[in-house]
């Protein structure tokens, strides 16, 4: 395990009653990208103690930015090894131990955090949560929404903010695991993708600068952009820094060499 799952959990301890009333006005707080952390005021608890597949449980339920996830989503991504009988014994004594823990005290039943909605659970988030996955989703559907619009503003403004979001691959204390290796793998795709996007609009937009930070960022995500690695040779070019571009045209081919693919200085 890696040190981030060691993060102290800060959870209330007294004040108003209610579902909600804890938390008005609280700084909750979830994030995934980059590595998890879960901040809710109040009391300092160690994670020390709880076993590691009831920690994989609640990053798995925070992950999904406070959407229900059905059961048999949950079993067949943390106890695939198992029967459906002791699947779903396991899963609730996980879900009994993150209410406990979460929520020293609280009745059965009464969990404000960790609910169920039928055959599906959720890491309930707060109106006023903030959520990394989930402010990073809202904004890559804002950038759709642009699309053949020519808001050209409002598409700069999602991606950067998709960008500010992601801070790194997807809850990368899980490794391997199978169930966030796609999830992981679907995310850094899409980020890749703003920052090229966001690039080749900044460029438009004549702003050369902009363009380089944002084409750099899309390639220290994914290097093998061929979109990225354009952008980035042409701002440079456009802000007059001509050995820049020349630097970036060399690396741009250097990275094509190693797919076997002919460079640009050298394609017919």
């Amino acid at each position: 395990m890696t040190q981030a799952n060691h993060e102290p959990i800060r959870v209330r301890a007294s004040g108003p009653t209610g579902p909600e009333a804890a938390y008005v006005g609280q700084p909750f707080t979830v994030r995934c990208f980059g590595g998890f952390q879960l901040h809710i005021p109040g009391r300092r608890l160690d994670w020390t103690n709880v076993r590691p597949r009831v920690r994989a449980l609640l990053r798995f339920l925070a992950v999904h930015g406070g959407r229900p996830v059905h059961r048999e989503v949950i079993l067949a991504a943390l106890w695939p090894e198992l029967p459906v009988r002791s699947g779903i014994r396991n899963l609730h004594v996980g879900i009994s131990t993150l209410r406990a823990f979460l929520e020293p005290g609280v009745r059965r039943g009464a969990s404000r955090l960790v609910r169920r909605d039928g055959e599906s659970y959720l890491l309930a988030l707060p109106p006023t949560a903030y959520c990394d996955v989930r402010s990073f989703d809202e904004a890559i559907t804002a950038w759709r929404r642009t699309a053949g619009t020519g808001q050209r503003g409002a598409a700069v403004a999602a991606l950067r903010e998709a960008l500010a979001q992601y801070t790194g691959d997807l809850l990368p204390e899980e490794g391997p695991a199978e169930w966030i290796v796609a999830e992981r793998d679907r995310y850094r795709t899409l980020a890749a993708e703003s920052a090229a996007t966001l690039a080749a609009l900044e460029l438009e937009a004549e702003r050369p600068a902009a363009a380089v930070m944002a084409a750099r960022r899309g390639l220290e995500i994914d290097g093998f952009r061929d979109d990225a690695w354009r952008v980035l040779a042409e701002a440079h070019q456009r802000s007059g820094d001509v050995a820049a571009a020349a630097r970036v045209c060399s690396a741009y081919d250097q990275v094509l060499r190693t797919l076997g693919v002919p460079g640009p200085a050298r394609a017919a």
